[in-house]
Formats: structure tokens, sequence, C-alpha cells
């Protein structure tokens, strides 16, 4: 079967600095979700203008915990889907948050792998993970 990778994003998008430094890529690609790599890939096909960013550090950007997290992140929580890498937060330059969530959570059935969104007042970016669905809807968190 092989590993999972993008079709459109490189491995140092989805994991921090320090790992991607420091750990193989293949291992890298091992660490995520492939139901993750699946949706995002979507995500891209879908709402394809402009920039889709999760980490940016590689090009000297400040978003470098937006996929995996590890314990030296500021953000990092046990439990955290970020920590076992059933998640990312996503930055698209040309549509608004809150109408990624909308969509998605209007059309669940084209995203299958997405069980979680973040959806909290003020949220500037897309949280979505692949944790289980509950009775088949995407579990939303926040107001």
């Amino acid at each position: 079967m092989g590993i999972k990778k993008s079709k459109y994003f490189k491995i140092h998008e989805l994991v921090p600095e320090k790992l991607y430094e420091s750990v193989h890529e293949d291992l890298l690609w091992s660490m995520i979700d492939s139901r993750l790599i699946t949706v995002i890939d979507k995500l891209k096909e879908k709402f394809n203008h402009g920039t889709m960013t999760i980490n940016n550090y590689y090009w000297n950007g400040d978003r470098k915990w937006s996929g995996i997290r590890t314990k030296d992140s500021k953000y990092y929580s046990d439990g955290s889907q970020h920590s076992i890498g059933n998640a990312v937060d996503i930055i698209f330059s040309n549509y608004n948050a809150s109408d990624i969530r909308e969509y998605i959570l209007e059309n669940q059935d084209e995203f299958p792998g997405i069980g979680g969104v973040e959806d909290f007042d003020g949220m500037g970016w897309v949280h979505i993970d692949t944790r289980d669905r509950r009775n088949s809807k995407i579990i939303v968190f926040g107001s």
C-alpha cells in the first residue's frame, strides 16, 4: 500500500521544524492520519484560488504549530488531535474561514474524513480533525 503523501503539500507544512530537521520524511508522513491528507488535498482542490497555509516556517513565516504539535509547543495538550497527527489549522488567503467551515458543515458528505471542526468567535483559521464522528455528523466545538 505504501505511505500516503499529499499531492499539494510538502511534509514541512504539516510538522514542526524540529521534527522536520531530525526525522526521515517517510516516517513523518506515516505520523499524519491518511484521512487528514486526503481531506487537505480535497480542500485545496475545492477552494483552489489563492493559498492554503498550514505551517509556513520553511519560508520564514510565523506558523509552525498548525499541524502536528509536540511537547515543545506552547499550544500542545495531551489528547489533542494535533498531538496525534489528526488535525490541522488552515488559513485560506482568498476565502473567509467562517465560509469554509459553513461549507464543510453543509456538505459533510463531501468530507467523510472530517470528524471535528472548531468554530469559536473570531477564528481566522479553519481547524479540522479526523476524530471519529458521532451519529455520522461532524462534531463542532466552540460557540
